[in-house]
C-alpha cells in the first residue's frame, strides 16, 4: 500500500490553521439567537510560500504535483506547534509513571461530554507533570481495514482549549475542540508528537513565480481535512 505523503516543513510563512465550521444561526421568538451545527468541523490550512530557496521550492513543487490536485491525500498539521508548548523541544528523557521512555503516545484514552456539551479528553499512562495548554494538539492514528499493521493511514486531530497537568498516576484530562469523531476507534493511538490529520489540496492552491537564479515567491497552500474510518 502506498504511504500517505507528509507535507513539507520548510519555507512556509503566514500560516492559518483553524477549524472550518458549517453552522447556522437560529433566531428564536424570544429574541435569543441559537446555533445549529450542520456538519462536523474540518481543519482548514492556508500557508504562504515566500522567498523559497531552490531546494525548498523544489520540495514544495514535487509535493504539489504528486498530490494531483484533490485526488491524493497528505498528512497536514500546524507547522508552528509540532509538540506541546511546554515541551517544545520534544519529550527528551521523560518517563511514564511505570518508568518506560515516553515518545509522545498515551497508553490509553477516553472521552466524555460534560453538562455544557464540552468534550473532555482523558489521556492515561503519560509522564507525571506533563503539561498541555491552549493551542496544543492531540492526534489519533490507526490502521484502515486495508492497511498493513502499523501504517497508520487514518488520522484525526483535536486542539486543546482548556489544558491541565498530568497527576502522579500519569492521567490528564483536557477540554478539546472539536470532539473526537465517532470514526476514531477506541484502540486508536492518541499522541502528542507531530499530531496530524488527513488533508486534500483545495482549488485555490498555487505555486509561486520562480525568479531565475534567485528564489520563488507567491505560492499558496490551501487544504482541508478529510475524515475517513
Amino acid at each position: 500500500m502506498v504511504k500517505i505523503a507528509e507535507m513539507p516543513d520548510i519555507g512556509a510563512e503566514g500560516l492559518t490553521f483553524q477549524p472550518q465550521r458549517v453552522d447556522y444561526t437560529a433566531p428564536e421568538t424570544s429574541g435569543a439567537i441559537g446555533g445549529v451545527q450542520a456538519g462536523w468541523p474540518r481543519w482548514r490550512l492556508t500557508m504562504n510560500l515566500t522567498n523559497l530557496t531552490f531546494e525548498a521550492a523544489d520540495r514544495w513543487n514535487a509535493f504539489y504535483r504528486s498530490r494531483r490536485g484533490a485526488m491524493r491525500m497528505f498528512l497536514g498539521y500546524d507547522l508552528s506547534r509540532p509538540f506541546p508548548a511546554a515541551h517544545g523541544g520534544g519529550f527528551g528523557n521523560m518517563l511514564t509513571v511505570d518508568g518506560q521512555p515516553f515518545f509522545g503516545s498515551a497508553g490509553s484514552w477516553s472521552q466524555s461530554i460534560d453538562d455544557e456539551g464540552n468534550a473532555l479528553l482523558t489521556l492515561e499512562d503519560v509522564p507525571s507533570g506533563l503539561r498541555l495548554v491552549y493551542g496544543d494538539y492531540v492526534g489519533f492514528k490507526w490502521d484502515s481495514a486495508d492497511a498493513d499493521a502499523g501504517d497508520h493511514d487514518r488520522r484525526f486531530l483535536v486542539s486543546v482549549v482548556a489544558g491541565g497537568q498530568a497527576d502522579a498516576a500519569g492521567s490528564i484530562t483536557i477540554s478539546v475542540e472539536p470532539s473526537v469523531h465517532d470514526v476514531v476507534p477506541v484502540d486508536a493511538i492518541a499522541h502528542l508528537d507531530s499530531a496530524m490529520c488527513l488533508m486534500k489540496l483545495m482549488d485555490d492552491t498555487r505555486m509561486g513565480r520562480r525568479i531565475i537564479s534567485h528564489v520563488e515567491s507567491g505560492g499558496i497552500i490551501s487544504a482541508v481535512q478529510v475524515t475517513l474510518p
